[in-house]
């Protein structure tokens, strides 16, 4: 490749949502590595407990645990303010936890469920951001706000109806929230994922396997990266590294956009 990057966020203080796993765990480590103070957030107090003692290790900053249902604001509240008393503010949030909801049938799914994955996948991230974008406005900090949202936000057709829906949505908040808060020097962008190799696309691999038994997950894994452009998988090392540079000093006139990391999915 060409050039060399590296990152020191010391001193610095972050919020990942749902990161005591795939994306959201890479994302917290590529920060943990870059001495940054982190909060790993979960719903299980036994998983962020774990995660963040394993993340600890990582750097020169702090890691800890927030247990919090981001489908609850009472917890997201509780989240954010746990974070600013552990750290004293907060300059990043990276909004991640999500939910893939399996309704085969727009016209027949339930309403429960378009709630459930609006209230995860859309409001959480608004609402996180609306906390910590006031924390931020009142501590006079100019921080980022990183939010991940998907290709299937930008297809008009496909899999993943309510899912897709919910990360166009993430889209239009990143546009137009981006601009009232660049006024305050607060900077929020978005990530943009497509196959990328996590326990997610791991179980449809294993679901595809078992009703093709002449392939192995591992080797439908492989096949997916090979049809990417690029020729693999996403990692969640990847979406790190976006991140650390989308919340970087490098990317300081970088507003409101949507960086898609996607091994060239983002073409088709």
């Amino acid at each position: 490749m060409v050039g060399q990057t590296e990152y020191d966020y010391s001193g610095e203080s972050a919020i990942v949502t749902g990161s005591t796993k795939g994306i959201g765990r890479g994302i917290a480590a590529g920060l943990a590595e870059a001495d940054a103070n982190v909060v790993v957030n979960s719903r299980s107090e036994s998983e962020v407990e774990a995660v963040a003692e394993e993340l600890g290790e990582a750097g020169a900053g702090e890691v800890i645990g927030i247990a919090a249902d981001v489908g609850d604001p009472a917890a997201i509240e509780h989240l954010v303010e746990r974070a600013i008393d552990a750290f004293g503010e907060i300059d990043l949030l990276v909004n991640n936890a999500a939910v893939w909801p399996e309704e085969a049938s727009l016209v027949e799914a339930s309403l429960e469920d378009w709630d459930t994955t609006m209230n995860i996948n859309v409001r959480a991230q608004y609402y996180a951001s609306k906390l910590v974008a006031a924390h931020m406005i009142e501590a006079g900090i100019e921080g980022s706000i990183v939010n991940h949202t998907s290709q299937a936000g930008d297809r008009r057709t496909g899999l993943f109806g309510f899912y897709g829906i919910s990360k166009t949505s993430i889209n239009g908040l990143t546009w137009r929230m981006a601009q009232e808060l660049a006024e305050h020097g607060i900077r929020m962008n978005a990530i943009s994922t497509d196959v990328t190799e996590t326990a997610q696309t791991r179980h449809e691999a294993e679901m595809e396997a078992k009703e093709h038994p002449e392939k192995t997950a591992e080797e439908i894994l492989r096949e997916r990266g090979e049809k990417r452009p690029i020729g693999r998988l996403g990692q969640p090392s990847d979406l790190a590294d976006a991140v650390l540079f989308l919340a970087s000093d490098r990317a300081s006139y970088v507003v409101g956009d949507v960086l898609r990391v996607s091994g060239g999915g983002n073409l088709e």
